[in-house]
């Protein structure tokens, strides 16, 4: 028993002996960000020949991410991989998705050297690319002269006005192909001429690299950032929505502890919710100023009937002065008049009075004295002329009782 269990032992060495030593896989080899770039847009073709679009694997995706060096990407590289680029991603879809993997790097100093790089690519690669410049965005910002509300706003209506326009100037190609070479304003020798579908994707590509460079910048804030793009998905937005879909998305960001999405759900419910409140306090205010606004109506009313009474009023004691100023002006007449006619009677009675003192009273006085004073003979004549004398100042007195 012993022995066979010995043996037993024995084979069991001798079969671990035999197998095969397990192979160690092969450790993979971090690539750079140069090489990451490279192979993004280099031109590589499919089992039907045909040039397979530029793409950035998560695995790629997550390295710029965490990448944790400065690495300098010279412009020798820029000017290679935007010659592929041109073929790879016209429509710019892998460089916008490179982009947002840029902002979302972790080292200050490579996200900048890679959004510098980016913006450099956008710029040979959008329609206005024959102008040679190296900062597209920078350029279109340079001409904004204030009228806009935000710079985001001033680049977002420029990049739209152009590419809106070459849609239309293709649109009408189509229906009205060229004659000469020379209608393709602006076309470039060395690109077949895109789609307006390809014209519109590239354009909201280029919308969304441009918000996240003004993001770098500091020249947009992430609220108006988190607005502009949730317009941008609005023309994303499915034909045919299905519930289904949008709760199995859900419950699949859910399964994978995707967080973001929740933080972005809870932004918007928040944003819903200031809404609602601003609102309410709108409708409040309305409310308020239409009640205000009846109140000053009633007001109004009651000012104007106010005002026209006090008008009638204002009539009636201006016609009763005038009456009276008539009745006054016609009392100082007739006092004038009188006056005047009391002076005349006046001057008749100090004539008639000095006539009588003169001569029917003082001369046949003056005689009497003389005749008293020759001789008492002479005094009946005296008295006779006493007698007239009376008689006539007694007529005279009947005149003055009048």
């Amino acid at each position: 028993m012993i022995g066979h269990e010995s043996n037993t032992a024995l084979l069991q060495q001798q079969a671990a002996e035999a197998k095969p030593a397990k192979k160690k896989k092969p450790t993979a080899q971090t690539k750079s960000i140069a090489e990451i770039i490279s192979q993004i847009f280099t031109i590589s073709f499919d089992k039907d020949h045909n040039i397979k679009p530029a793409t950035l694997t998560k695995t790629d995706f997550r390295a710029i991410i965490n990448c944790q060096t400065t690495v300098e990407l010279d412009l020798h590289l820029s000017d290679r991989v935007a010659e592929d680029a041109r073929k790879t991603d016209p429509q710019l879809n892998t460089l916008a998705l490179l982009v947002v993997a840029t902002s979302r790097c972790r080292e200050d100093a490579q996200r900048k050297v890679l959004l510098t790089f980016c913006v450099r690519l956008a710029s040979a690669l959008w329609i206005n690319r024959h102008r040679e410049s190296h900062d597209l965005f920078q350029d279109i910002l340079d001409g904004d002269k204030g009228l806009d509300s935000t710079p985001l706003r001033f680049l977002c209506n420029a990049i739209a006005a152009l590419y809106n326009k070459r849609i239309e100037h293709v649109r009408a190609l189509v229906v009205t192909p060229p004659t000469t070479t020379h209608s393709l304003v602006d076309t470039l020798p060395d690109s077949t001429l895109p789609t307006p579908t390809e014209l519109a994707s590239q354009r909201d590509n280029l919308l969304l690299i441009g918000g996240l460079w003004l993001l770098a910048k500091g020249q947009c804030d992430p609220s108006q950032l988190i607005v502009f793009f949730a317009e941008l998905l609005e023309e994303r937005q499915s034909r045919t929505k299905s519930k289904r879909d949008v709760a199995l998305y859900l419950a699949e960001q859910y399964a994978q502890h995707e967080s973001l999405l929740a933080d972005t759900l809870d932004y918007f419910k928040q944003q819903a919710n200031e809404k609602a409140t601003h609102g309410k306090r709108l409708q409040s205010a309305l409310e308020h100023s239409e009640q205000e606004a009846a109140r000053l109506r009633t007001q109004i009313t009651e000012l104007k009937r106010t005002t026209e009474e006090q008008s009638q009023r204002i009539a009636a004691l201006e016609a009763e002065t005038t009456k009276l100023l008539h009745t006054f002006e016609e009392q100082q007449l007739d006092e004038r008049a009188k006056r005047t006619h009391l002076r005349d009677n006046t001057g008749q009675v100090k004539a008639r009075a000095f006539n009588l003192l003169t001569e029917d009273v003082l001369e046949p006085l003056k005689l009497s004295l003389s005749a008293l004073q020759r001789e008492k003979p002479k005094t009946e004549v005296a008295a006779h002329h006493i007698e007239l004398a009376v008689e006539s100042i007694e007529k005279d007195i009947k005149w003055f009782k009048e």
